[in-house]
């Protein structure tokens, strides 16, 4: 059977668990996980599932009742071949001077059931300098920097604002942070879209201006990325 047929028939079924609490999504699961690869996966979700449970209630805590909140949106951006992919969005407030909207990314292989090394799926000129960043609920990910990366969000950045202004105003806040060198993104895959997304978050005044870019297949394949990230973003779904 040829490859991309038998990569398309590898998509992952997932089911949706109910809330946490009004308000916070659960993270989706691996329905009847048949693999050490996909019961490692499912464990991992319910970890991150109790992280942002006491978060969430740390924050109630601090900023009193009335006064707090935590709202979580999952969305599940990629459910194989090969991989499935996460995009967290939190907004928080915990009695201080500003709500919080924060993002973090989780993608798995479905090989392993571990987090990606992307070091593994992209080029060195891409991947650059990994960190680790912390989301509100303190779990952390991994963060990609490289001024080839960050060539890449300019060069397909749309702030999203009906305000041409408001766009220009945004592309000086990006211009900015670029003057270092390297932005530190997280990084997901969207199968949806077939690409790389990169996103970073920005202070309260700017948070308009913080949106996801799309690093296309076409754009992966001509920057070196490898054979089997390629594949699987060929025929996602």
């Amino acid at each position: 059977m040829p490859l991309l047929t038998l990569l398309a028939a590898a998509q992952v079924a997932l089911t949706a668990p109910p809330p946490l609490r009004p308000g916070i999504a659960a993270f989706p699961r691996v329905v009847r996980p048949a693999t050490p690869a996909t019961r490692r996966i499912n464990t991992a979700l319910a970890a991150l599932d109790t992280r942002v449970r006491t978060a969430a209630a740390a924050c109630r805590r601090e900023g009193g009742a009335g006064r707090s909140s935590w709202e979580r949106r999952v969305e599940t951006t990629m459910r194989g071949p090969a991989f499935v992919s996460f995009l967290v969005t939190d907004d928080t407030y915990c009695g201080g001077a500003h709500p919080n909207n924060g993002h973090i990314a989780i993608v798995y292989d479905l090989a392993s059931g571990r987090p990606v090394d992307w070091a593994t799926l992209l080029p060195q000129a891409l991947v650059g300098t990994q960190a680790l960043t912390t989301g509100d609920d303190g779990v952390r990910v991994v963060t990609l920097a490289s001024p080839r990366l960050t060539a890449l969000y300019r060069q397909g950045y749309r702030s999203g604002q009906d305000d041409a202004g408001v766009d220009e105003q945004c592309r000086d806040v990006i211009a900015a942070d670029a003057e270092g060198g390297a932005i530190a993104f997280i990084a997901w895959l969207d199968g949806r879209r077939r690409g790389l997304m990169l996103q970073y978050d920005l202070p309260h005044a700017a948070q308009a201006c913080s949106v996801p870019v799309l690093v296309p297949l076409t754009v992966l394949r001509r920057e070196g990325a490898s054979r089997r990230l390629l594949d699987a973003l060929a025929v996602a779904r």
